[in-house]
């Protein structure tokens, strides 16, 4: 575990990514956390990819910003436009192999698994919420 910048290790990362210019990541992303930057940047990397592959809008983006709450802590959001989840629907979809019945996109249904394993891993706890147009990831960055 190291610590890092995080908004510049997002964007360092991104760097990378095809689908960078879709990504909007705010500057109010935490500075420092302690983590495995290889492995955070792989989880958020799939949540980024997700949020963009399952968008029927015709303009997709992701959001990645901070919210903070004195008494409930500091949170990653990562927020998208495309056809949204529920918590429930997370949840679901974030067991091993899981796809929605009569999804046309390809994959073999372990990113959301694997993303969440490693947030967990960190100490950190993910929920979704379905908003009007698209899902919010809530990741709390709380110890």
């Amino acid at each position: 575990m190291s610590k890092i910048i995080t908004d510049k290790l997002i964007e360092e990362k991104l760097k990378e990514v095809e689908t960078k210019n879709q990504v909007i990541i705010d500057d109010s992303v935490p500075e420092q956390l302690e983590l495995n930057e290889a492995l955070f940047c792989t989880a958020l990397d799939n949540f980024i990819r997700n949020g963009l592959k399952y968008n029927d809008s015709g303009t997709k983006y992701v959001k990645i910003y901070l919210e903070a709450d004195y008494h409930k802590g500091s949170f990653i959001c990562v927020e998208d436009n495309g056809r949204g989840l529920t918590g429930e629907e997370f949840i679901e979809l974030s067991k091993p192999y899981a796809r929605k019945e009569g999804q046309k996109e390809s994959g073999t249904g372990l990113g959301l698994n694997i993303s969440i394993s490693i947030l967990k891993e960190h100490g950190f706890s993910v929920w979704a919420d379905k908003l009007e147009q698209g899902t919010k990831i809530t990741i709390n960055t709380t110890y």
